[in-house]
Order: C-alpha cells, then sequence, then structure tokens
C-alpha cells in the first residue's frame, strides 16, 4: 500500500463528504454552494477561505450564505464576497475533528432559533472541548438581535466553563432576517 499523508486522507474524505451531500461528482472538492455563489467566486482569489461550520441543521450551506450575505448588506466588510466563502459542514462526531482543528482558522458554530437551540449548542460546545475541536468559533444565528441575551449566556458559558471563544457579530440594520 503506498504512503499516503494525513492531509491527503482529509481531503479524500472532504471530497466523499460533499459528494455525499450534494449527490453528485459535480461539487467534487468544494462545499455545495447556491449557483450564483460559485459563478461569483470562480475567478477569485478569495474563493480559499474555508469555514468550517458545526451544528448546522441538515448540513443545509444555503443558510449560512444567506447570513454572510445578511451582514455584507448590512457593512461588514470582512464578510467580503458572501459566495466567496467555502462552507465546510461538519459533525462533533467527526474522527477529523482535532486534526481539522489543527489545520483550519476559520470555524463557526450554527445556533438555531428554536426553543431547544441553546441547550442543544452548550451540549455541542462541550463535546467540542472533550474532542480536542477548536477553540473559538464565530456564532452563526439567523435573529442574532432578538436572541442576544440567551447568545450572551452561551458565550459566558462556553468561556467559563470550556475555554471556549464565542465571536458575536453586531448586525445593524439586518437584525431579525432570515
Amino acid at each position: 500500500m503506498p504512503f499516503k499523508d494525513q492531509a491527503a486522507g482529509l481531503r479524500e474524505w472532504a471530497d466523499e463528504h460533499v459528494v455525499a451531500a450534494s449527490g453528485t461528482d459535480e461539487h467534487r472538492g468544494e462545499a455545495p454552494r447556491p449557483p450564483e455563489a460559485r459563478a461569483s467566486a470562480a475567478g477569485s482569489s478569495e474563493a480559499s477561505r474555508a469555514l468550517m461550520v458545526l451544528g448546522l441543521p441538515g448540513d443545509d450551506t444555503a443558510r449560512v450564505y444567506r447570513l454572510l450575505q445578511a451582514w455584507c448588506d448590512s457593512g461588514q466588510v470582512w464578510v467580503g464576497d458572501p459566495g466567496a466563502w467555502r462552507v465546510v459542514p461538519l459533525r462533533v462526531e467527526s474522527p477529523h475533528l482535532s486534526t481539522l482543528a489543527a489545520q483550519q482558522t476559520r470555524w463557526a458554530l450554527w445556533v438555531d432559533s428554536d426553543p431547544e437551540a441553546f441547550r442543544r449548542s452548550y451540549r455541542l460546545l462541550r463535546q467540542l472541548a472533550e474532542r480536542g475541536g477548536p477553540s473559538c468559533l464565530l456564532v452563526l444565528h439567523p435573529r442574532l438581535g432578538v436572541s442576544r441575551g440567551l447568545l450572551n449566556n452561551l458565550r459566558q458559558a462556553a468561556a467559563e466553563f470550556l475555554g471556549i471563544r464565542l465571536l458575536m457579530v453586531r448586525q445593524q440594520g439586518a437584525e431579525g432576517q432570515r
């Protein structure tokens, strides 16, 4: 059996994961994106910006792209072209989590807006800490302004009990958008 480095194994796993999620070989090597996002990222040097997202229901990357677009529209210049991001949904149970945590720099936690979302997110963060996951994540929440108090509680608990830093984006004028 020929020697295969660890990064090659992760790339192969990511390719298989993306093909399974999209149901086609068309997107091999990149997470599924809306068609307009793929077109705008095709010639862009920003296309290499990967965002590893934990807790994303149904691996629905379109939700993340809509939120990135809302942030961009509200003046968050750091987002740049939302279509240039490569959103990669990942499960906390992944055997590659600790390796990816060491290699990838941009991580996010999707916190949904249902009543149990904050409990689920805290449990996910606890598993993340136990499995050697990333220690700093961007909070992705569709209704950030509405739930800011609960998100602050989650952020404080994550920092105090788990050593995980959660970053929240201040929204101007896009609060409550889905």
